[in-house]
């Protein structure tokens, strides 16, 4: 079969040029990468020429274990240098553990398809390179230069502490947000000292923001989340942030900016009238501002519009009185039906005044023929001004100039805890490549000198999630590029396929990046379109569906990507591709999701039952679609596995336990102890709760328990269960200071009971938590108990075992990768949340950063804030349209969606605006609908809100005379069992110590081997294809290069011996019952004893017990008979234990032993 896109991929494997490669889901990107990496290996003088960079450890270590496999199943018995006497592993060197060497299977066979020929073919020609040139990559797969980006910034600044300013040896972070946290703490402090000028700075935000600590706090820490964005500077170099002047000059440059986007929005509209309505809109509108009087009136601008207007800065005004003509005030967009007086239409009946009303009705029809112009309009009527106000400005210009200071010090919070985080270290990775000259100029280091000669290969994966960062860290490698000098870079990715927006990935880069480049480096652009994955149903309706609703054309600066259709390789399956399941609206969103989680579980009950051997997934927006799901499956006994999906606190178990740590650590925590009192341990009613703490919200609750008076306002069971409380808690309360404090909670917990309080938590989740306190404790960051509660967010309950058919349950974002025979949809007709507000909203667009600082807390919205922030909700909606194609691309077999619709005034039923349905609405609304009406006839009108009575509270405790278990069984004394191994017996005349050694212990190996397989080959050719692999397991066992080259040659000599000599040959030779390296254990003087027998088999009745000696001995005829009487004196007694061992074990043949010498080709029985 040849793939529609066979001759582009075929180019792209072109090692001289460099390309960007477009790959949708499914079209075998991994594979091409694969095959580009072969090619240039198959070329490259050396395999460190060639650098492959992904964005995940899974994605680098899967892309290393497919090129390795590719080159084991390309292995001819020439590549595989003597692979079919089974002398080596599968990685083609000896094995250096006292395991027995294993054989290869040979190789695979010359694929049939095209795609895989490819990939084996050009394994064979790296398989050749490597053996013309030495590289032994099979033994040392780690000169196969495939990272992580992060790893590869990493070893960057390790190169170059000093240049990269982050010094060595420090712990990296994924989650810094604590340390972000601290850092936003120590700006604050700033406020306290009034002769600091940054201490200004904080009091001007603070001013705005109404004085609020935590808001500010909050908003530092967004500040830092995003700081790549920030410290690579799209408005001046990022040195120069702390003393860049920020004056009018700079002013005029950002607002320049804005305005620029602001009359870009206006030409988008201009280009959608043509000439003829123009003319129509122009007369109208001069009509309606004739006839206001109020001149703040929107239209009023409008009165002496001579010609239609231009899209200069300048016409905002006019153009934003021409939206207000046309469109009603709603928080929707729509079209006015009508025009009033209040648009300058008089009441009157005059001719002039019925002619200009039905005029305007009739251009409102002919508008509305034209879907684009409503959106349009509606942007060009939420324009804000194009400059900023004194006070805008005056509180950009405070955060702008805190930044530096803020990074400063992140960085000594970094240093301090000898800890960094990513961000960190690829912007300091960027600082080791370049440095500026005393006029500012950027010049190379000798570290990009170096990897200027080392690297003449890029290859990126997944490129549509890169980042600002990252992009400039490959735009300062490849500065020195040309077309003439053989470098290339390689970069894959889909652009539809760019979720990780909140990883600081911007698809807009790839869109940038295919149309001019990487710096001076030109790229082609190619794109895939071959399918592997999906059934051609499949594939044809995500190509109707997403043809429909992505958007026409690629916007880089908004993330609009448009799309491209796919050719199923796969034919079509008896499923169909795609099936809808509408759930019926309910009276409230959790009985909707009661109907929906009963649903899925027919459904994967009878997918199960139908498919056992087929793969289902089950893929959700966000961890709380879940809830129904999950108590479903476990009523109906559905196994699953949960990928990072039951966080830690939503364990109730958990959640008490985070209780007492706040109540143990900050006795004053009134909301921690109020817990305590309703958690089983204690259990109290509400109303003794309320008898307890009522009038008195001051005193610390641990005061009030200690409180006689109090304590006897409760009822007896009340007064038993806070006295016990109290009692057990007050032997603990004053431990907290001095003893470890992972041990006291863990020991007051279990006092008050807390493992017979676990309610269907798992242990394993309990001791997640300790760890995560202990882990605190260790670092010395005992501050992180401030907000122990949201670090526990990130931590996730221990998935259970379950069977390998299990449903898998995970988000859209884990999903990315991956691929299942069934997938479902839930929830598709739940809304998205909503975006958090930030300090200062920055936005990339173009070349140029544009900016805007939060509005007044309590004052009138910001215009420019809010510009910028429907701009950034334009990119989240493109982006769920690409998180959306992710999780139906996921697909194999069969895609199920469920969802519910809302009653709407305009339509019987409609999804929720901001829901992943609404997205999928254009393209599956008739179906939807029908496949609706088939369950069920709904009726807004008819439908009866009915109350649902809230459930019952309940409250699980423990029995007042609840006590301890009794412990355990006191632990046996007696006298200890010890266990060791044979003990090493050091010969006198080892000539070589270590070298001996290390020799023995590899040719042990290579016997073992040897005699465990059937030596049909030659002895020449045997030794011929063990050269290299013997000096390299010598290499491996730690000797330095002289040495190892002199033992190769002994090892050599001692393998030539045993398979020259005749008795060498019979000790190698299969027989009956024959073992090499053969363990037995016995027990003796309390003490179990190791043995390993080096060769033992049964040949004419006899068990033979052999143990190889290399060693070696200088001297010759008497000297060397003295020598080998000796060794077997020294060894008897050791023969003499393995004869006793074979004894105890059943062993009832006469036995026989003998020493081995294969460096002196000698022979000892031992009688």
């Amino acid at each position: 079969m040849i793939l529609a896109d066979e001759k582009i991929r075929r180019q792209a494997l072109e090692p001289d040029q460099s390309f960007i490669v477009q790959a949708p889901a499914g079209s075998g990107k991994t594979e091409l990468l694969i095959q580009r990496y072969l090619k240039l290996l198959g070329l490259a003088n050396y395999p460190e020429e060639i650098l492959a960079m992904t964005f995940t450890r899974k994605a680098a270590a899967e892309m290393k274990e497919r090129i390795l496999s590719a080159l084991t199943e390309a292995q001819t018995p020439t590549s595989r240098g003597g692979n079919e006497q089974g002398l080596v592993e599968p990685g083609g060197a000896i094995a250096s553990s006292k395991k027995p060497l294993q054989a290869t299977s040979g190789g695979s066979p010359r694929p049939e398809e095209s795609h895989h020929k490819i990939t084996w073919e050009l394994a064979q020609k790296v398989l050749e390179q490597d053996r013309l040139r030495e590289w032994q990559l099979m033994d040392n797969p780690a000169r196969l230069r495939i990272v992580t980006i992060d790893s590869f910034c990493s070893s960057l600044t390790r190169r170059m502490p000093l240049l990269s300013r982050m010094g060595t040896n420090l712990d990296i972070q994924e989650n810094a947000k604590n340390l972000y946290r601290e850092t936003a703490r120590i700006i604050l402090s700033l406020t306290e000292n009034e002769t600091n000028p940054y201490g200004e700075l904080v009091r001007n935000i603070l001013r705005h923001i109404d004085n609020s600590k935590e808001d500010f706090i909050k908003r530092i820490v967004q500040l830092l989340e995003k700081r790549d964005q920030w410290m690579i500077s799209f408005f001046d170099p990022r040195d120069n942030l702390e003393t860049h002047p920020l004056n009018d000059s700079a002013r005029q440059d950002l607002e320049q900016t804005m305005a620029g986007l602001i009359q870009s929005r206006m030409g988008e509209l201009q280009d959608l009238f043509c000439p003829e309505i123009q003319q129509k809109i122009l007369q109208i509108a001069n009509y309606s501002g004739r006839n206001i009087d109020n001149p703040s009136h929107p239209c009023a601008c409008l009165a002496n519009l001579l010609s239609f207007p231009d899209t200069t800065i300048d016409s905002l005004k006019i153009w934003k009185g021409l939206a207000h003509l046309f469109l009603t005030q709603d928080k929707l967009p729509a079209y006015r039906k009508q025009a009033n007086v209040k648009l300058g239409f008089p009441l009157g009946k005059n001719d002039e005044a019925k002619k200009m009303k039905n005029e305007f009705v009739q251009l409102v029809d002919s508008l509305q023929e034209n879907p684009t112009l409503l959106p349009a309009l509606a942007r060009v009527k939420k324009l804000p001004r194009g400059h900023f106000t004194d006070s805008e400005w005056d509180l950009l210009k405070s955060t702008i100039r805190l930044l530096a200071e803020i990074n400063k010090s992140l960085k000594k919070v970094f240093s301090s805890r000898q800890i960094t985080d990513f961000t960190e270290i690829s912007l300091s990775a960027i600082n080791g490549l370049i440095h500026r000259d005393e006029n500012g100029q950027e010049r190379p280091t000798d570290l990009l000198f170096y990897l200027d000669c080392k690297i003449h290969h890029f290859l990126v994966d997944e490129y549509q999630d890169t980042s600002y960062k990252q992009e400039e860290l490959l735009r300062k490698l490849t500065a020195e590029w040309s077309d003439e000098d053989s470098k290339t870079l390689f970069i894959v990715g889909d652009p539809k396929q760019s979720i990780y927006r909140f990883r600081d990935a911007e698809v807009g880069l790839f869109i940038k990046i295919q149309k001019r480049g990487l710096g001076s480096l030109p790229l082609k652009t190619l794109s895939l379109e071959s399918n592997f994955r999906s059934q051609k149903k499949l594939v044809d309706w995500v190509n109707a569906c997403f043809q429909k609703i992505f958007p026409k054309h690629n916007d880089p600066d908004l993330g609009a990507i448009s799309y491209t259709k796919s050719s199923a390789v796969l034919p079509e399956s008896n499923h169909p591709g795609v099936v809808y399941h509408p759930v019926p609206h309910q009276p409230n969103r959790q009985a909707i999701a009661e109907e929906e989680a009963g649903k899925i579980t027919h459904l994967v009950n009878d997918l199960q039952s139908r498919h056992p051997d087929k793969s289902i997934a089950i893929l959700v927006r966000g961890r709380t679609h879940l809830t129904s799901i999950v108590k479903h499956f476990n009523e109906s006994n559905i196994p699953f596995k949960a990928e990072a999906i039951d966080s830690l606190t939503d364990r109730p178990a958990i959640l008490d336990l985070l209780s007492l740590l706040r109540a143990l650590r900050f006795p004053g925590d009134r909301t921690a102890w109020l817990s305590i009192l309703r958690a089983p341990w204690c259990g109290l009613s509400l109303t003794d709760i309320h008898a307890l703490v009522e009038l008195d919200a001051t005193t610390p609750v641990w005061f009030l328990l200690n409180n006689p008076s109090r304590m006897e306002l409760l009822s007896a069971d009340g007064k038993k269960r806070a006295e016990n409380l109290a009692g057990t808690i007050q032997l603990f309360l004053n431990d907290c200071a001095d003893k470890n404090f992972r041990d006291v909670l863990e020991a007051c917990w279990i006092r008050l009971g807390g493992p017979a309080c676990l309610q269907e938590t798992n242990p394993d989740d309990i001791e997640v938590f300790f760890n995560k306190v202990e882990e605190i404790i260790a670092s010395g960051q005992e501050e992180q108990f401030e907000n122990f509660d949201q670090i526990l967010t990130s931590l996730y309950a221990s998935p259970s075992a379950v069977p390998e058919n299990a449903i898998q349950i995970m988000t859209m974002h884990k999903a990315k990768g991956l691929e299942f025979d069934f997938v479902i949809l839930p929830g598709l007709g739940k809304r998205t949340k909503a975006d958090e507000k930030r300090l200062v909203y920055w936005m990339p667009h173009g070349d140029d950063l544009l900016l805007a600082p939060i509005e007044e807390k309590g004052g009138d919205p910001s215009p420019l804030y809010e510009f910028l922030a429907d701009l950034n909700k334009e990119k989240e909606e493109y982006e769920t349209l690409r998180l959306l194609y992710v999780a139906t691309t996921r697909a194999k077999i069969q895609l199920h969606l469920f969802g519910h619709l809302e009653p709407s005034k305009k339509e019987v039923w409609k999804p929720y605006s901001k829901s992943l349905l609404n997205k999928l609405w254009p393209h599956i609304k008739e179906e939807w609908l029908d496949k609706l009406n088939e369950i069920t006839q709904p009726s807004p009108a008819k439908h009866e809100q009915t109350a649902i009575d809230p459930p019952m509270h309940s409250i699980h405790r423990l029995p007042t005379n609840f006590s301890l278990p009794a412990p355990a069984d006191s632990i046996l004394e007696g006298q200890a069992v010890d266990i060791e191994d044979e003990k090493y017996i050091e010969p006198d005349y080892y000539w070589a110590g270590n070298t001996a050694r290390c020799l023995g212990n590899v040719l042990h190996r290579c016997l073992q081997s040897l005699a465990e397989e059937k030596l049909e080959s030659k002895p020449k050719e045997i030794i011929e294809n063990l050269k290299s692999k013997l000096k390299s397991s010598l290499l491996g066992e730690g000797l330095p290069l002289d040495l190892a080259e002199e033992a190769t040659k002994s090892g050599l000599l001692g393998l030539t011996n045993i398979l020259e000599d005749e008795r060498g040959f019979w000790i190698l030779a299969p027989h009956e019952d024959a073992h090499s390296e053969y363990p037995l254990t016995f027990f003796q003087d309390n003490r179990y004893i190791r043995n390993v027998i080096d060769r033992t088999f049964v040949d004419e009745g006899v068990r033979w017990i052999i143990d190889y000696k290399t060693g070696t001995h200088k001297g010759k005829g008497k000297n060397l008979e003295i020598f080998l009487e000796n060794e077997v004196k020294r060894y008897q007694h050791q023969l003499d234990r393995y004869e006793m061992v074979l004894r105890k074990y059943g062993e009832k043949r006469p036995i026989k032993k003998a020493l081995y010498f294969p460096l002196l080709k000698a022979w000892r029985e031992i009688n």
